[in-house]
């Protein structure tokens, strides 16, 4: 009896095993934040689950924040948001986003701080509006602290790739600097943050659990 119930027990275990390789494969997938080159959107330490099957329907769209493989080591994983989609000319002029030409439209949405390796970083918030390729916008939150990346070169983006930009944009090392990614690169869509520990405080952000990723 004790040797069925074992067998079982295995069998058991065997079956959530290949249950949870294959949501994991397919589905979805967690993924932790370790930098902040996307606050405020995501803080460091945040947890998030990522949506994998959202783009067997549609193809990216520029607002969407994605994880994907780093281009320049494919065994690291980067999350950004879309800016540029392939055919796109984007380029960067004063902290503006400028798409084909045309400036995206921008709304201050008051200051922000943060804690960074001990010290406080303070910016200004704005609303960025970039458009999507099926109609709308997509808007959403970007920090500027400085001026790092803020002027740029015209971008003219090749088929069957992205351009990506942090929105921390004064921090975050993206498109602006190694180039764009492949859409094989591309894991899936950010949907929501599942849970979050602020490591300054060492204590969970309870405020952040269950949001939804914009």
């Amino acid at each position: 009896m004790d040797r069925e119930k074992l067998i079982e027990n295995l069998k058991s275990f065997a079956i959530a095993l290949v249950l949870a390789l294959i949501i994991r494969t397919f589905i979805v997938q967690s993924f932790h934040i370790p930098s902040g080159s996307m606050i405020p959107t995501l803080l460091v330490g945040d947890f998030i689950l990522v949506d994998k099957v959202t783009y067997h329907f549609r193809n990216p769209d520029r607002g969407d924040v994605v994880v994907f493989h780093f281009p320049l080591n494919e065994d690291v994983y980067y999350i950004k948001r879309i800016v540029g989609l392939p055919g796109d000319k984007v380029q960067v002029i004063d902290g503006k986003v400028y798409i084909n030409g045309k400036p995206c439209k921008y709304q201050p949405a008051g200051e922000y701080s943060y804690v960074e390796n001990g010290e406080k970083v303070t910016g200004k918030l704005y609303y960025e509006f970039l458009p999507r390729k099926e109609g709308g916008v997509k808007k959403h939150l970007i920090l500027k602290t400085g001026t790092r990346g803020d002027n740029t070169q015209v971008f003219v983006i090749p088929k069957g790739e992205y351009m990506m930009m942090g929105d921390n944009r004064n921090n975050s090392y993206d498109s602006r600097f190694w180039g764009f990614v492949k859409r094989k690169e591309i894991v899936g869509i950010a949907r929501i943050i599942f849970f979050s520990w602020d490591g300054n405080k060492h204590l969970p952000r309870f405020n952040r659990m269950f949001k939804l990723v914009n």
